[in-house]
């Protein structure tokens, strides 16, 4: 005997914010390419690399969060939500293999400095700042509970320490003349990218692995189910998450003689909604044998 709800119709709210943050990202790289360009900031021009990994990022989330509302079909029977957490790692890989490239530059500048432009590069980095901060508002309320939007809100934000990094290195230059404040701007820069691409690849990969969602205690959830009367063990129970956020659960629960089965079922459909907020549930209920 099992429970299990209705999949419910698939909605994303996401798909707004993100194409607001792709189309605010995208002028903004064209803005601080050429300005790194013209004034011959690398700060620029590494935070410009950054904004074109978040560009391939934003555009691979709103891909997702396209395909994630197509209904199952006889091939995926989940559907496509997935497709989301692949995305969101693929962009963290990126974002790996664009801190690479941006280190060895600033070695380069670093050990053989060059002239900057200081005064322009301090009004893009500031420009830059004020649409990254526009575009992390956007996505921030939607970030919580969805992976792909929380990957472009990582991205969003760390291209707002990037213009950070580039406005105080601009602002050194301006004062002191040390050119040397550029190339170490991003290196700061990448240190915090290189961080957070770190955690958007574990949890990715996490949820890739069919890891139970870190918010559940699955030994909570078996305690929980054996204190439902009539149950006397629960086993092969397992916990994982489609995709954060939508969490399923499935298990075995074993009655003693004489116990209703449908009451069970219900009792512990019930519990785990109200308690856990598990909705997507599929327990099969045994007698003892």
């Amino acid at each position: 005997m099992s429970g299990e709800p209705h999949h419910p119709p698939i909605e994303n709210p996401g798909l707004r914010p993100l194409a607001g943050a792709f189309c605010l990202t995208a002028v903004i790289f064209i803005a601080e390419l050429a300005g790194g360009w013209w004034t011959g900031s690398l700060a620029l021009v590494s935070d410009a690399v950054h904004m074109a990994v978040d560009l391939s990022a934003l555009g691979m989330a709103l891909l997702a969060a396209r395909l994630k509302c197509m209904p199952p079909d006889p091939r995926r029977t989940f559907g496509y939500e997935r497709v989301e957490v692949l995305a969101a790692l693929v962009n963290g890989l990126l974002l790996m293999v664009a801190v690479g490239a941006i280190l060895k530059e600033a070695y380069d500048r670093f050990v053989n400095p060059a002239p900057v432009l200081a005064g322009p590069m301090l009004a893009i980095a500031s420009i830059g700042l004020g649409a990254n901060l526009v575009s992390g508002l956007v996505l921030r309320p939607h970030s919580h509970d969805n992976i792909n939007i929380r990957a472009a809100f990582l991205h969003v934000s760390l291209d707002a320490l990037g213009s950070v990094g580039a406005i105080a290195a601009a602002v050194i230059m301006l004062a002191t003349g040390w050119t040397r404040a550029d190339p170490c701007a991003s290196f700061l820069i990448c240190l915090v990218v290189i961080a957070t691409a770190f955690l958007l690849v574990r949890d990715s990969t996490h949820i890739l692995l069919e890891g139970a969602p870190s918010h559940l205690d699955i030994e909570e959830i078996r305690a929980h189910l054996r204190l439902i009367p009539g149950v006397k063990e629960v086993h092969d129970l397992h916990l994982w998450s489609l995709t954060k956020g939508s969490e399923s659960l499935s298990g075995h629960i074993v009655v003693a003689p004489g116990t209703d089965p449908a009451a069970v079922l219900k009792a512990a459909t019930e519990m785990l909604s109200r308690r856990f907020a598990l909705e997507h549930v599929t327990l099969q209920v045994e007698g003892d044998s």
